[in-house]
């Protein structure tokens, strides 16, 4: 009996011990978690500082952001960047201004979006430019300003081929920014530049004998070339668009617009390898083998719900591909850590479960934040994509530089504070966290 008495003592502090030890785990975990939140938040808040610090004009004044600053206030910029703001990069800046509630600033981007929807100098059938002229918006008598420079040499006026272009993907981005707008604000405005945005998308880049949409129009008014092939990142902002389309615009046949948009992201899955092509070859549906893109791979784990459940395959697959010390890089050369693919890495990470692996993606990111408050483009001084800038211009010539850049910047934001621009704060469940920063 004495035996048994001393068994059950022994086993109950045992017991005692395991639980003691659980609840601490629990605890300690917690408190990690806590911590973590912190830093993000304070992250979150002095990038949204930093954003807001680059805003000029009058408080109310429509306002578009110059995409890179010169590094360190040194060299500076190549006069294609020095007065570009590109509609992708100040699509993120305004959904970062929102998620730390800083909705002025924001409101202002969101109206630049309209402004240059209304009153563009040639085009008025819904479309957006790749970019507009930065700083505060004084439409001039043609309407939004473009960007450009004078060139000496030719005693002429230069506009990039590809700023006055428009990307699919880049439209499409200005409709889900102005989304985000119209459910921060209930201003019907910004819902009806999204509907019309994404009405000519439908019209003008549906591919007319397969599903998907192309990649948009390269080059000047009034005849910019057709880009016939499709990309997965593009017909990921289309599918996005149209399904939060769908969610605050139940009138509208948004639905079934993004069913081919879903379609061709079906394609672009290679089951095999776990991963999604970066798009398709020219007037078909045969997926570009020949690249990755890192954005290809985790966008859609965060925009399409049947997609959230490949999100451990494509991780392991991104891993090995574009996995760099300390981050991921644009494509699977592996030659640096570009920052905004990174910040996207994390947000995808901690949405799909994996709060603990993107710890040491924020590590890099603050790590790589410029005196101004903006994140770098790339650690490296250059970073290569193995993407073309043209249809014309030399192979692999669309690199990223050693800059701040403010889509980096906005993904950044994003991720700290666990916000997907996909669904915006009301399409996540559970709905992101409130700002942590303080009122301004």
């Amino acid at each position: 009996m004495k035996r048994i008495r001393w068994l059950m003592h022994n086993i109950r502090h045992a017991v005692l011990a395991l639980i003691g030890g659980a609840m601490l785990a629990v605890a300690s975990t917690g408190d990690v978690a806590q911590a973590a939140d912190g830093s993000h938040n304070e992250l979150a808040c002095k990038l949204c500082d930093g954003l807001a610090a680059k805003m000029s004009g009058e408080v109310e004044q429509p306002f578009v952001f110059r995409s890179f600053e010169p590094s360190n206030g040194g060299s500076a910029l190549h006069p294609a960047l020095e007065n570009t703001g590109f509609t992708y990069d100040n699509a993120l800046a305004m959904m970062a201004l929102y998620g730390c509630q800083r909705k002025a600033e924001a409101k202002r981007v969101a109206d630049a979006l309209v402004v240059a929807l209304e009153t563009d100098r040639h085009y008025h059938d819904g479309r957006l430019r790749n970019a507009y002229r930065s700083g505060p918006v004084i439409p001039g008598k043609e309407g939004m300003l473009l960007p450009g420079y004078w060139n000496t040499a030719s005693n002429s006026w230069i506009e990039d081929g590809y700023q006055v272009g428009t990307a699919t993907g880049s439209t499409a981005w200005g409709a889900l920014a102005l989304l985000m707008a119209y459910e921060e604000t209930d201003q019907q405005a910004y819902l009806d530049a999204a509907q019309k945005i994404m009405d000519w998308i439908h019209r003008s880049t549906t591919d007319p004998k397969n599903v998907g949409y192309f990649g948009g129009f390269f080059g000047h008014e009034p005849t910019p070339d057709r880009m016939t092939w499709k990309s997965t990142e593009h017909n990921l902002d289309v599918y996005a668009a149209d399904s939060w389309l769908a969610r605050v615009d139940a009138g509208g046949d948004w639905s079934h617009d993004g069913e081919s948009a879903l379609d061709f992201l079906k394609v672009m899955w290679n089951d095999g390898e776990g991963r999604f092509y970066i798009g398709s070859a020219e007037n078909s549906n045969a997926p570009n083998v020949a690249m990755s893109g890192l954005d290809a791979q985790l966008w859609p784990l965060i925009a399409v719900p049947d997609f959230k459940s490949k999100a451990d395959r494509v991780m392991e697959w991104t891993d090995l591909n574009h996995g760099v010390e300390g981050g991921y890089d644009f494509n699977s050369d592996r030659d640096g850590v570009w920052l905004e693919g990174t910040a996207q890495a994390a947000l995808v990470l901690r949405l799909t479960g994996h709060p603990d692996k993107a710890e040491p993606l924020f590590t890099t990111i603050a790590a790589q934040m410029a005196p101004g408050g903006l994140v770098y483009a790339t650690e490296n001084e250059q970073l290569t994509t193995g993407l073309q800038v043209g249809p014309n211009s030399a192979p692999g010539d669309f690199k990223y530089y050693r800059l701040p850049h403010i889509g980096a910047t906005g993904w950044a934001v994003l991720a700290a504070l666990d916000l997907n621009p996909f669904v915006g704060r009301a399409g996540q469940t559970p709905s992101s966290k409130d700002s942590p920063c303080p009122p301004k």
